[in-house]
């Protein structure tokens, strides 16, 4: 767990990192519309950085508990039940995401060897993109599956797992 949280923290700072230069660039851009030519390609590259944000942020937002749980049925169960759900829950997360994540790199291989995909006007390479929606997913699942120890001493102690108190 040690290594996700170090990867999850690097993620998190590169989404921070990301987020700075998308506002620089988009600043950048307008400021260029007011005095000189409008630049060329930007939308691309925002459109990227949004990719790369979003998705350097899943496992950050995951650990931090911050994805939104709508607990309108869950809520209303003993509180053993609500920790199975939540269970559950992880585990199906985990498995999504590793499938996704999967799928994502599995595409990267194939953009960055067999047929090269780029964005239309600047001609930037999709593949590093396609590893960074693959890495932000497998990394999002591993930390929804470090929560289960929690969830099976809840379920063990009887009572409403910490998540629970987070539902909307």
């Amino acid at each position: 767990m040690r290594f996700v949280n170090w990867v999850t923290d690097i993620f998190r700072w590169g989404a921070v990192v990301t987020v700075a230069a998308m506002t620089l660039l988009i600043a950048y851009a307008v400021l260029m519309r007011a005095v000189a030519e409008p630049l060329g390609g930007e939308h691309e590259l925002i459109e990227l950085m949004m990719v790369t944000m979003v998705m350097l942020g899943l496992a950050y937002t995951q650990q931090q508990q911050g994805h939104i749980t709508i607990g309108l049925l869950v809520d209303r169960l003993a509180p053993r039940w609500q920790a199975a759900a939540d269970l559950l829950g992880a585990l199906l997360v985990f498995a999504s995401c590793g499938l996704i994540g999967w799928a994502n790199l599995q595409m990267a291989v194939e953009y960055a060897t067999e047929s090269p995909m780029s964005t239309d006007f600047l001609s930037v390479p999709l593949y590093p993109f396609k590893i960074i929606v693959g890495l932000g997913f497998w990394f999002w699942g591993l930390q929804a599956v470090s929560r289960i120890p929690d969830f099976f001493r809840a379920i063990g102690d009887g009572q409403a797992p910490a998540s629970q108190a987070r539902h909307v």
